[in-house]
């Protein structure tokens, strides 16, 4: 799979593009299948799983220290359009107050299915939205937009905005890790776009589901959104965070896991719950499932480009 990501970026229309593949602890050959098969790029051993927000950091810093004007982060289970890099520089070209530019997202095994045509997010509500997710592409989705918040999925970040506001927040591990950083770009005041001409294709959740399974993914969410409105809402919208996440958000996915015969999954959305107040009374809490404790160890502590941007 990351092989396939790979050949779809050297595919690009590009120039000055520098490929780095992190790898969080891969135990099946892939650091060196991908060093020996594609040598056009770098591979980052860590040996460890990191999480995938301190993987991505470690990408950011690379591209930092080494004076990149863009960072482009990719998940390896995507397929990318060989303009969509052109056409998200575009975007960022035309706006200098862009510190990120989100692509249009389909998914892989229906490619004419929206994934992603931008991102919703209200403090008074809490839960983060995909616009035109499950929908048919019949151009609906066409026009270019500031949104709420980018997805971590592709995301094109502005160095010089990385170095404002700093890079991901490593305690939210994965799984809502994009949500906080475009809250932080926006209240720095940046501007988040999304660029509909360049075209991504997306097998949602394959690694979560091959490697550790629904249940962590479920757990990960469970745990971050509450923390991620703990750092960003006031009293009043924390207030009115509570109930919708209690009494709508958490039944109807235990109902959905449920349906599926995941009980399992269910499990987790109150274990993930019952984390995030283990991370208030303890931030440095491992405050994570049992797959991930086993194979996750935290990087050492290092100080960010902003080192208030992760508070």
């Amino acid at each position: 799979m990351t092989a396939e990501c790979l050949r779809s970026l050297l595919a690009m229309d590009a120039k000055d593009l520098e490929i780095l593949v992190i790898d969080n602890g891969s135990r099946d050959g892939s650091v060196e299948y991908l060093r020996s098969t594609f040598p056009q790029g770098q591979v980052v051993a860590n040996g460890r799983n990191l999480g995938f927000a301190a993987a991505c950091n470690i990408g950011m810093e690379r591209g930092l220290e080494e004076g990149a004007e863009f960072v482009l982060l990719v998940n390896n289970d995507t397929l990318v359009a060989p303009g969509m890099l052109k056409e998200l520089l575009l975007a960022a070209e035309s706006e200098p107050r862009a510190a990120i530019v989100s692509p249009k997202i389909f998914y892989f095994d229906h490619p004419a299915r929206l994934w992603w045509g931008g991102g919703r997010y209200s403090l008074w509500r809490g839960l983060p939205s995909h616009i035109g997710r499950r929908s048919d592409d019949r151009g609906q989705h066409d026009k270019p937009r500031s949104v709420d918040w980018a997805t971590g999925c592709v995301m094109l970040l502005r160095c010089a905005a990385l170095r404002d506001f700093g890079f991901f927040d490593e305690r939210i591990f994965g799984n809502g890790e994009d949500l906080d950083l475009s809250l932080r770009a926006r209240k720095r005041g940046w501007r988040i776009l999304y660029a509909p001409r360049a075209e991504v294709w997306h097998k949602e959740g394959f690694d979560y589901r091959r490697n550790v399974g629904e249940h962590v993914r479920i757990f990960t969410a469970s745990r971050n959104l509450p923390w991620i409105m703990r750092k960003h809402g006031n009293r009043l919208q924390r207030l009115a965070f509570w109930p919708q996440f209690i009494f709508a958000h958490l039944p109807f996915v235990m109902l959905q896991s449920v349906r599926r015969g995941d009980f399992r999954s269910a499990g987790a959305a109150l274990a993930g719950t019952r984390a995030y107040f283990e991370m208030c009374r303890n931030p440095e809490a491992v405050a994570l499932p049992e797959e991930l404790v086993r194979t996750t160890v935290p990087r050492e502590k290092h100080a960010p480009p902003n080192p208030q941007a992760g508070d």
